[in-house]
């Protein structure tokens, strides 16, 4: 008599079994990973957003404007987007460049920054009204910790740090 060669139900079901308990690990452990990448390219758009515009105020020896694109909602004034201007805050619509968030996140000023829906440089490329502050980037629930702080010196620079925005 000829060996047939395959699975018995029992063994399809086992394997089968095993497979569901590792997806059921690697599935929410992978939604962090996207939701934390996303965070971090959100902080890098706004870090680019401020280095662009304290290059090109020095470039076109003119003022340059980072602002929001609606700072209506006092908790949240970047995050529906920001564009960078030449000259007085205006409208995004002649921007030389306009970001807008990946995620389901929240960029609110803080400190000194309060309420602050634009960041102008001179052509010397400082700040002109020298605001130093905090911009808290934090996700929509405590799964999305740790979140950004984005730290903008009297002379524009920026710093980085992580913070926890659901202790």
């Amino acid at each position: 008599m000829k060996a047939v060669k395959g699975f018995t139900l029992v063994e399809l079901m086992i394997a089968l079994t095993i497979l569901s308990v590792m997806m059921a690990f690697a599935v929410p452990a992978f939604n962090d990973f996207t939701n934390q990448r996303r965070m971090i390219s959100d902080v890098n758009g706004l870090v680019s957003a401020i280095n662009l515009a304290r290059s090109e105020a020095g470039r076109r020896a003119a003022e340059v404007t980072v602002q929001a694109v609606d700072a209506s909602d006092s908790n949240d004034e970047w995050g529906p987007g920001y564009c960078v201007t030449v000259g007085d805050p205006g409208d995004c619509a002649a921007s030389i460049r306009t970001f807008t968030l990946e995620g389901n996140f929240t960029f609110d000023a803080t400190a000194d920054l309060d309420g602050l829906d634009s960041i102008t440089y001179t052509s010397r490329g400082l700040s002109e009204d020298e605001n130093t502050g905090t911009i808290r980037l934090c996700g929509a629930d405590a799964d999305d910790d740790p979140g950004r702080v984005i730290s903008i010196n009297a002379i524009g620079r920026t710093t980085v740090r992580n913070l926890v925005c659901f202790p």
